[in-house]
């Protein structure tokens, strides 16, 4: 005795389980392929590269006042403090509040993370122009630079 439908069930189901079989395969080997060759270019990482220093990211807060700007690192791990040169223009730094930061000994890189405006605050010395000019060239668009009398960075590291 032979049952009709359990031959049509096995002729339906087969091809079905190796279609699904093969799309899953296929789905899983493109998403290899895209992570191994996208790459992605950033441009801090470079900058921390040349200034020999590292990349942090969190969240800032600033005061400023005509004479210097105050840089609260990820609710007092650093404080940032920067003297202006009295008689220039104005430093945009205000409303940032999410940032990557690189300090260095020639000066400060800060990235706006909401807008990826990137301002370049470089010490007043002629080593530290000609390094930043270095530096400047990593950077395609949105950029401010300004020249600052010194920088002062306070680690104030929970141990």
């Amino acid at each position: 005795m032979k049952i009709k439908n359990s031959n049509l069930l096995g002729r339906i189901l087969f091809p079905g389980m190796i279609t699904v079989l093969v799309a899953v395969m296929l789905l899983f080997s493109c998403k290899k392929g895209l992570v191994e060759t996208v790459s992605v270019k950033n441009d801090m990482v470079e900058a921390a590269k040349v200034l020999d220093s590292k990349v942090l990211s969190g969240n800032v807060t600033i005061e400023s006042n005509e004479s210097e700007l105050a840089l609260n690192y990820n609710n007092g791990n650093k404080y940032i403090l920067i003297e202006k040169i009295h008689g220039t223009k104005p430093i945009g730094i205000n409303g940032i509040h999410s940032a990557e930061v690189i300090t260095s000994k020639c000066g400060i890189i800060l990235k706006d993370l909401s807008n990826n405006k990137i301002l370049l605050l470089t010490n007043n010395d002629s080593e530290s122009i000609k390094i930043f000019e270095k530096v400047k060239l990593l950077f395609d668009k949105n950029l401010e630079t300004a020249t600052v009398f010194g920088v002062t960075v306070v680690n104030a590291e929970k141990v």
